[in-house]
């Protein structure tokens, strides 16, 4: 059980820390939070929507490999690796039609966690009226946008179970239960689908082994967050709890994806090698949620404050959630990309072992190929 353990922690680790949290890593080097919370949420949103998407690619597909379901208890146990990609066009955003509340200094195209890591990052500053003349502002805040993690495709690996019940039905349920990823996050996911045979139901075609159709739906569910450290460094800070490096430390990007697909499935079994082919929609959601305590500067324009015409960060013990120490900034919901799907790809069988691989054509394209054991 330790060696098993040891084995899914390195499958993950390679597949989702060594891509995913790359940009997490770009977010650390970054300060969203200094511009406040409005613009934070607008450039986390679009910064990492292409992973997003490519979350809920990977989810609507690997489904299946054939179009034929088992027979009544036959059953198979299948372990896919999805990989879906993000287009060229999102790998970048344009930071001028956006509701930013930010001066854009520079080229405003921005790119996001799909981009290259050589991607231009622009610039975003704050200006705030001091002693009430517009005419000369002072600067309480900038930072340059985030580079890409240089990655633009996401490895997402699975296992499945499928069983054979009446009627030319299957059942499939995925599931894993919550990865701990060490210091740098986590992941879980869970599905259930069902596939069911409408060439049973035309007699002409009961004379046809070779050929099978059905029609198949599934639905995925993922749940995944990536630590993060944002700490009050370099400003003029006023007052900080008496523990901040406990009060800061607990600080995630949480990512909630549920997808759903429905699809009519074709395939064509000869000795050894089954063709599929399936025509399909997808649709998937995700759930953004930045949660801890964030620090937001503040220009102090009291001037009866000691600290007048300073730039600060402040703490009040009786006022742990004012405006200068915000706790769980936003949780916003993401529509990811609605797809027209086709797929076509292919399965060997030799005994009871099958070898799978096909590829689904889409706005967010997946490679898949699986491995598995597969009876009656």
């Amino acid at each position: 059980m330790k060696n098993l353990k040891n084995l899914k922690n390195i499958t993950f680790g390679i597949a989702f820390i060594s891509i995913m949290f790359n940009s997490s890593a770009q977010i650390n080097q970054v300060d969203f939070i200094k511009g406040g919370i409005n613009d934070a949420q607008i450039l986390f949103e679009q910064y990492l929507t292409p992973y997003a998407n490519c979350f809920g690619a990977n989810l609507n597909a690997g489904w299946y490999n054939t179009a034929k379901p088992h027979k009544l208890g036959g059953f198979d146990i299948t372990a896919t690796i999805n990989t879906a990609w993000a287009p060229d066009l999102a790998r970048t955003f344009d930071l001028a039609t956006l509701d930013l509340e930010a001066t854009i200094i520079g080229e405003g195209i921005a790119p996001t966690a799909a981009a290259k890591l050589s991607a231009d990052k622009p610039e975003l500053a704050y200006y705030a009226d001091f002693q009430g003349n517009p005419g000369d502002p002072i600067k309480i805040a900038s930072y340059e946008m985030p580079g890409g993690s240089g990655v633009n495709a996401i490895p997402l690996p699975m296992a499945q179970l499928g069983l054979g019940l009446p009627w030319g039905t299957d059942v499939t349920v995925r599931y894993l239960p919550e990865l701990d990823l060490g210091n740098v996050g986590s992941i879980g996911l869970w599905g259930v689908g069902l596939k069911h045979s409408i060439l049973q139901h035309i007699p002409l075609f009961k004379r046809l082994p070779v050929l099978e159709a059905s029609v198949q739906g599934g639905y995925t569910d993922l749940t995944t967050f990536a630590n993060i450290n944002f700490q009050p460094v370099g400003y003029e800070v006023l007052e900080l709890p008496s523990a901040p490096e406990i009060f800061f430390e607990d600080q995630k990007i949480t990512l909630g994806v549920t997808a759903w697909t429905a699809n009519i499935v074709l395939s064509q079994t000869l000795p050894v090698i089954t063709l599929y082919q399936a025509i399909g929609y997808s649709n998937s959601n995700t759930s953004l949620a930045l949660t801890g305590n964030y620090p937001v500067n503040r220009l102090e324009a009291d001037p009866s404050d000691p600290n007048f015409g300073k730039i600060i960060v402040d703490y009040d013990e009786a006022n742990p959630e004012s405006d200068a120490i915000v706790t769980d900034p936003f949780d916003i919901e993401i529509q990811n990309s609605k797809d027209l799907r086709l797929n076509a790809g292919f399965r060997i069988k030799l005994g009871v072992i099958t070898f799978h691989f096909d590829y689904t054509k889409a706005n967010y394209s997946v490679f898949t190929g699986g491995i598995g054991i597969s009876f009656r």
